[in-house]
């Protein structure tokens, strides 16, 4: 267990750390690729500024005479940058400094003509363009002047940040490992000396008291304090088990030997009389998967050592890798408030030469102002003669006086007949650096939340593999044996102590039905099965076949199955699912529309819709193509088409593409959720049922909000459509997890699998407090969620200038709440708070969170709207079960739970399929804020109308 759970750490933490390394390098380039631009863009401004005089006149570029030494001079501003030209309208070069005048690369020519700007720019793979506009004086534009600056240095500085990145991420990791290395040998070698003793003990090894041996187990004991009583309670019902299997053991060969010596010693001439002996047959054991479960213990603790190992590791790699990136801009900081001073100075020198006073420079600030737009670290641009004369921007430094050389303050003189008559100041905020990274730490934290969650199921799934299980069949089988029960065997390795005093235990089991076979063969085959003596031999056989449940075939083998195989399969299976929710939206406008009769906002939600669609439709067949197929295989066979979709995403191009793999998802998608909950069903005890679907539950929408999350952040970084090839790839690890761990099951005939049953829904809805409970919780809550979480978010925060990262960090706020919200309403209905109220108050709060973002859309309501949402459904998910299974166990009790179940979840599914194209089509013609009001309005006017209902009842619904 030590290597399998170090593995994990190191594997999680190694992937977090190139994660954020790998984010780091993308926003380092970005950041730099944007100061080239900028820098490159105010020369190419003052350059076209040349040129304005000749087309307001309405002159082309080309009737300039001294064109050339225009874009010469721009040449002597920059030492780096490789050349400038000057366009005509149609993209032919004018004037170029280059030697010869080559057409320029055909993405220039289409920035230039697609932009809606003056300012524009673009690149190839080995150089940056940047370029700027001339207008004439009806604001056409006369052509355009490109700085064209080469890419060595960028590519040079991102080698330099990626060298140190590695370097400082590959110390890290080694220096993490090994701490985690050395703890995790402390923590986890006391369960594994706290078992070693056992092993002696299942052999039972006698002491000369002759008292069953039991060496340093009370030693241990100091050792499991970290693990405060998890093992020791354990340990402890495991060795009493083991001295009474002993016990019985010995009590059932006893008897044995003394039925065998009553009769003559015809044993051992059939000992293989029965063939089944060699082949035990098969029996699935139904073993609890309860939230309870050791596994899920042990996981918890060692995923807050996981939690404090990641946490350490990012804070260190973020705080180095922002001191990096510092030191690689900061020459272009510098080269930038030089080419601003320089330009600053020149212009004013200008001014001043032609005879215009300092002080009635007109329009300097603003001029000032617009290039603190271009360039966004310069926060002060000040002219000053030992008193500011003209400023724009926030002073850094409050002082501005004569001393013009202060620390981080650059100076230009500004010279007239060869004397300086003043100088340019230039403040440079010293957290330009820091807010440009703003979004990648936002998006580290992201990343880190969602590492730490991965790690915590691996970890659940590695210690069940490794520990739990082995320990929890070793338990199994040592209470079967305690009670006197040898009719049981499992397929066991001896890897470690647990598995070789399980192996010990099933050897005594198969040695006992051996013995007990060959001596009901001796008086069933023999000369001696007739008589007093055979039939009294007979009849203490029986007996011991009823108290030692012995079989002459031999035991049986149990096959254990927990929900542990497949959580980490769930789990990756609904963060792919959940990936593009952030930006789907948006990537269906962007495509091609062949339905050009349809509204855009509708034909956004069809894929959406398309998914619910599916879901209504797959839903009903699920459970039996489980009992036809197995769950291993439905499972398998389900990844295979949804694995297909994400790559018809990945190359989609018309809308059309993006509606049919969208289906093809929502069907793979309620196969593998409801094969997944059949499993949690069947392999969990009952008293343990709740609480394991409320584990399934958790581990559903852990993988959901990891999924939006990273989806946002992925699309953000990498582009949306190689987000789906990250989606396919978890699916494809999804399917080989299920594919290794999930038991395989028998399959059931075809013609015996029990027919899917008609729900009648008109039957169930002709209840009045069902069909408000449907109408007024059930349908606005899903509305809600699939309308407004699943569509109108992105398109709201995308028109207010949001990213698709800012997107998914604000859905993900919606999951959170959620996760935590939803486990209160269930402590609250346990303390006798009806289930009505905390459905009720969920309506409420989810549509009155809603109303402030629909009169006035803004990022912060959008936070607060989203949170209330999420709020509001996680008390009514649960609630509104409840207070149909108490209508199905009064008003309805004819028709039974599973009708009133069947025809709650159809209903909210067809009424959130009608709700999201009816909201669709109202935020096409009435807009964004319009369509999140209706909804509000809908959900508090449905509660209000179930208190109503339900106080007209005068016994509160619980």
């Amino acid at each position: 267990m030590l290597m399998r759970t170090w593995l994990t750490f190191s594997t999680v933490i190694a992937l977090l750390l190139a994660i954020l390394g790998f984010l780091s390098v993308l926003q380092h380039n970005a950041v730099f690729s944007d100061l080239l631009r900028q820098r490159n863009s105010v020369i190419a401004q003052t350059t076209a500024s040349s040129f304005k005089a000749i087309t307001d006149l309405g002159l082309p570029l080309s009737t300039i005479r001294n064109g050339n030494e225009i874009v010469a001079r721009a040449m002597k501003m920059d030492h780096e940058i490789t050349g400038v030209v000057a366009l005509s309208p149609e993209g032919d070069v004018v004037f170029s400094t280059r030697n010869t005048r080559q057409p320029v690369p055909q993405q220039v020519l289409q920035a230039m003509k697609l932009s809606r700007d003056i300012r524009w720019s673009t690149e190839t793979s080995d150089e940056i363009f940047s370029g700027f506009n001339v207008a004439g004086q009806d604001a056409d534009p006369q052509g355009a002047v490109v700085v064209v600056h080469s890419k060595e240095r960028l590519e040079a500085a991102s080698n330099a940040i990626i060298g140190s990145i590695v370097k400082t991420a590959i110390l890290i990791w080694a220096a993490v490992s090994f701490i985690a290395f050395l703890l995790l040998r402390l923590l986890l070698s006391a369960p594994d000396r706290a078992i070693l003793p056992l092993e002696s003990l299942s052999r039972g090894e006698i002491v000369a008291g002759g008292t069953l041996m039991t060496p340093m187990l009370t030693q241990v004991a100091p050792a499991l304090t970290f693990w405060r009583g998890l093992f020791g309670p354990e340990i402890e019902q495991l060795r009493s088990n083991l001295i009474e299997a002993k016990r019985q053991h010995d009590e059932a060969c006893q008897s044995l030997s003394a039925c065998s010596s009553a009769g003559p010693d015809t044993a051992g001439t059939l000992v293989h009389a029965d063939a089944s002996q060699e082949t035990p047959l098969p029996e699935s054991q139904i073993a609890s998967s309860s939230p309870r479960s050791l596994a899920r213990r042990i996981a918890s603790r060692l995923a807050l050592l996981a939690a404090l190992f990641i946490f350490i590791s990012a804070v260190i790699l973020g705080y180095t890798i922002l001191r990096a990136v510092n030191r690689s801009i900061e020459p272009e900081l510098a080269a930038r408030s030089n080419l601003i001073g320089t330009v600053v100075s020149e212009d004013v020198q200008r001014a001043v030469g032609a005879g215009v006073p300092l002080d009635s420079l007109v329009g300097a600030e603003s001029y000032f102002g617009d290039m603190l737009q271009q360039l966004p670290e310069v926060a002060y641009i000040a002219v000053a003669t030992g008193r500011v004369v003209l400023e724009a921007g926030k002073r850094i430094d409050p002082y501005l006086a004569p001393p013009r050389e202060r620390k981080d303050v650059r100076s230009h003189p500004i010279m007239v007949d060869g004397k300086e008559i003043a100088y340019v100041v230039i403040d440079i905020d010293p957290a330009f650096i820091a807010k440009k990274f703003f979004d990648v730490f936002l998006d580290m934290g992201v990343v880190v939340l969602a590492a730490i969650l991965v790690a915590f199921e691996i970890m659940v799934l590695m210690t069940s593999r490794t520990l739990t299980a082995p320990l929890d069949g070793l338990q199994r089988i040592a209470a079967m044996q305690a009670a006197g029960d040898f009719s049981k065997r499992a397929t066991i390795s001896t890897r470690n102590a647990a598995d070789r005093v399980a192996r010990n235990l099933i050897e005594r089991a198969e040695t006992l039905n051996t013995r007990f076979a060959e001596a009901w063969a001796a008086i069933t085959n023999t000369g001696t099965n007739t008589g007093t003596n055979a039939g009294s031999r007979r009849a203490r056989l029986e007996s011991l076949r009823q108290r030692y449940s012995l079989s002459e075939k031999g035991p049986t083998t149990l096959r254990f199955s927990y929900f542990t195989d497949l959580r980490l399969a769930l789990f990756l299976f609904a963060a792919a699912d959940e990936l593009p929710l952030s930006f789907l939206p948006l990537y269906t406008r962007a495509a091609d529309n062949p339905w050009k009769w349809m509204d855009e906002s509708v034909l956004i939600s069809l894929p959406l819709a398309g998914y619910l669609t599916a879901i209504v439709c797959i839903s009903p067949f699920a459970r039996p193509l489980v009992q036809w197929l197995g769950r291993r295989m439905l499972l398998v066979a389900a990844a295979i088409p949804v694995f297909a979709a994400h790559l018809l995403l990945y190359v989609a191009t018309s809308v059309p593409e993006i509606v049919a793999a969208r289906t093809i998802i929502g069907a793979g998608y309620a196969l593998v959720t409801l094969a997944c909950q059949d499993y949690v069903i069947d392999t969990t005890l009952k008293e343990e049922r709740d609480r394991s679907l409320g584990m399934f539950s958790a581990v559903l929408f852990g993988g959901i909000f990891c999924g939006t999350a990273l989806g946002g952040v992925l699309a953000n970084r990498l582009g949306p459509s190689n987000v789906f090839l990250f989606s396919a790839s978890l699916v494809t690890i999804s399917a080989l997890l299920a594919l290794w761990f999930v038991k395989p099951a028998e399959k059931s005939d075809p013609a015996a699998l029990p027919k899917t049953a008609n729900v009648p829904l008109l039957s169930v809805l002709r209840d009045r407090q069902f069909a408000i409970l449907v109408f007024g919780i059930a349908i606005p809550s899903n509305v809600l969620l699939q309308a407004f979480i699943c569509y109108l978010v992105a398109l709201t925060l995308s028109s207010l200038g949001a990213s698709s990262a800012d997107i998914g960090r604000t859905l993900m706020i919606f999951f959170i709440a959620i996760i935590f919200i939803g486990p209160i309403g269930g402590r609250a209905a346990e303390r006798g708070v009806p289930a009505s109220m905390i459905a009720l108050a969920g309506g409420l709060i989810a549509g009155m969170s809603l109303l402030a973002v629909a009169f006035s859309p803004g990022a912060i309501g959008m936070i607060f709207a989203v949170l209330g949402a999420g709020i509001g459904h996680g008390l009514v998910r649960g609630a509104q079960v409840s207070v149909a299974m108490s209508i199905a166990e009064t008003d309805l009790s004819h028709l039974g739970e599973s009708v009133v179940l069947g025809t709650l979840r159809t209903m909210e599914r067809l009424g959130s399929i009608l709700g999201l194209l009816a909201i669709a089509a109202l935020a096409g013609q009435a807009g964004y804020g319009v369509a999140t009001g209706v909804i509000a309005v809908w959900s508090i006017a449905g509660a209000a109308l179930f208190a109503f209902s339900s106080l007209a009842r005068q016994a509160p619904l619980t």
